[in-house]
């Protein structure tokens, strides 16, 4: 299948926990490429298959793919 870019968003994830939350990503295939700790997101890309596993993992609130802008 193919990669997929995604942003995971973190529910009531403390500086404590973010590190925890992102190598379980990690563990599921997640190839991480930004960690923004202050606004609890992770940003990266996993094969496709793999993306429902993510929204199982403890902290995690939400998984959303990447979204294509264009102009007008």
């Amino acid at each position: 299948m193919a990669q997929i870019k995604l942003t995971i968003l973190l529910r009531d994830v403390g500086a404590d926990r973010y590190p925890e939350v992102v190598e379980a990503c990690r563990r599921v295939g997640f190839i991480v490429e930004s960690e923004l700790l202050s606004i609890g997101v992770i940003v990266g890309c996993i094969d496709e298959a793999r993306m429902p596993a993510l929204a199982t993992i403890d902290g995690v609130a939400a998984v959303e793919p990447e979204k294509k802008h264009r102009a007008l």
